[in-house]
């Protein structure tokens, strides 16, 4: 009985998908040729990851490539699911079972720390714009309980820019019962681990903390408030917090979860979101690559997408301005140490170095990953952006090869805009 429910799910999820993203592409589409760019490296770029997806360190993926406002190349590689998960009542082991579900460009992605950038970074800087937030204000002039146990002197700017002092992360999920324990614990009982603006410590704490901010100040649930302000207004219409019953259903499911007895599938795989209702500022989002391409070309076009402004020039400009010292970035996480710090996202090195973080061929370049395997990277300077979207922690994050997901796709796709000997690529491992 119980697999003939699976197989009937599996069957209904792939007829509901099939049918999902029918409407027209968001962006018009061009040739690599007409927009100067390799395709034998745009094919590479699509056949590395393949290679990885085929060595299991990924079920599959979407990778999309932009130029001049059009498509160059979008493709569903491998399957969204590989294998249905429970644990065996007999033995208590969790079982893998096998089951391909074909990968489709329409699938939906828990975007995992995309987050950050997608909904948290942007509706901080809408809020600026209005004169409703202050960058360089403490964080307690709008909720004072934050400013307890030391952290009366982090500001806005240090919360965006990961130099706060706040520890890396904590196991909220562990200790709280529902979100406003979550805040509350924030407020309370954590203890700064470094004097802010220090060091640059990459920190989910920070932008949880931003979330907060958001409703606090809007009025609005930061979901709610990226719907009105971002989602709605720029026709991102598969992006969202808590996907509802049918969109789960095209989700690509993530790892096992012993409250469900099976993968999570459209619910945020990040355990401190779900702590906090499956809404926050550090995670939580899910996407698909169209809706990825109409946020990146409106950050291309400086704010603006199909008429529709969400953002002032002046605004963007303010966001993807370097902001920490070399020595600030030294001192921190050692994964950024070739990335330059922005208000949220990350920008790439002088040297533009392309390794295992990804990136795009100029020192204007912007971007930034997720846990579950997304990334997104912009480049201003080519009018270039790509997106590549897997759930490399399905079936087990144990598995996951996402660093060579994104270097073997990033690197040719920037091959493919300037020429191979035009790229920096520090050797791989």
């Amino acid at each position: 009985m119980g697999y003939r429910f699976l197989f009937s799910l599996l069957f209904l999820s792939l007829f509901i998908a099939n049918g999902w993203g029918q409407e027209a592409d968001p962006l018009p589409w061009t040739t690599a040729w007409d927009a100067g760019m390799d395709i034998e490296y745009i094919n590479k770029a699509f056949d590395e990851v393949d290679k990885v997806i085929q060595a299991k360190g990924a079920p599959g993926a979407v990778g999309a490539i932009i130029k001049d406002g059009s498509f160059v190349a979008r493709r569903a590689l491998g399957n969204m699911q590989s294998n249905i998960i429970y644990r065996s009542a007999e033995t208590g082991q969790i079982i893998y079972t096998p089951l391909p579900e074909p990968m489709l460009e329409s699938t939906l992605f828990d975007l995992a720390s995309v987050t950050k950038m997608i909904a948290t970074t942007t509706s901080v800087m809408i809020l600026m714009e209005r004169g409703k937030i202050e960058l360089d204000q403490p964080v307690c002039a709008y909720i004072p309980e934050f400013g307890a146990r030391g952290k009366e002197k982090i500001t806005v700017r240090h919360l965006l820019t990961h130099t706060s002092g706040l520890p890396a992360w904590y196991p909220f999920y562990l200790d709280c019962v529902n979100r406003e324990e979550v805040f509350q614990m924030i407020y309370e009982d954590v203890d700064l681990v470094y004097k802010p603006g220090d060091k640059r410590i990459y920190s989910d704490l920070g932008f949880i903390t931003l979330g907060r901010l958001v409703e606090v100040v809007s009025g609005e649930r930061l979901d709610r408030f990226a719907k009105l302000n971002i989602f709605d207004p720029l026709g991102m219409k598969d992006t969202t917090y808590l996907p509802w019953k049918r969109e789960r259903l095209y989700s690509a499911p993530t790892e096992y979860d012993p409250l469900r007895n099976r993968a999570l599938r459209g619910i945020v795989h990040d355990e401190n979101a779900r702590a906090l209702g499956g809404v926050s500022g550090h995670a939580g989002l899910f996407s698909t690559a169209n809706d990825l391409a109409i946020f990146a070309q409106t950050l291309l076009n400086k704010g603006e997408f199909k008429g529709v402004r969400i953002l002032s020039e002046k605004t963007i400009e303010t966001m993807l301005t370097p902001q920490i010292t070399d020595e600030a970035m030294k001192k921190g996480s050692g994964f950024l140490q070739t990335r330059k710090q922005l208000l949220g996202w990350w920008g790439m090195d002088d040297a533009v170095t392309m390794g295992d973080m990804g990136g795009l061929p100029s020192v204007k370049a912007f971007g930034h990953s997720g846990f579950t395997g997304t990334m997104i990277c912009i480049d201003p300077e080519h009018k270039a952006a790509a997106i590549l979207l897997t759930n490399a922690v399905h079936p087990r994050r144990e598995d996951t090869q996402k660093m060579k997901l994104y270097r073997g796709f990033y690197l040719n796709v920037s091959k493919a805009l300037v020429g191979d000997k035009n790229v920096n690529a520090v050797p791989e491992g």
